[in-house]
């Protein structure tokens, strides 16, 4: 990647950049979220599968239910 010489820009100047840059980065993280659900769903639509199927499957496996619900330990009492 090209090095940018930053050092000639005012402080307005790079606080335009830093919002330009925060903006196309969210930008970028939506169109690659995009793209990568289009991809899980055209490979399970491949494998003959709905989505509500495949996320079905999550829980059938042999952790199902280990610690499911349980949540933080409740602390002791005080000694008696």
């Amino acid at each position: 990647m090209a090095q940018i010489d930053l050092s000639n820009y005012n402080l307005g100047e790079l606080k335009g950049l830093q919002f330009d840059v925060e903006k196309e980065l969210k930008e970028r993280q939506k169109h690659d979220l995009r793209k990568a659900r289009e991809q899980v769903l055209a490979i399970v639509q491949e494998a003959g599968m709905s989505v509500d199927e495949l996320l079905a499957e999550r829980g059938k496996g042999k952790t199902a239910g280990k610690g499911a619900g349980k949540g933080r330990p409740k602390k002791a009492g005080p000694a008696a």
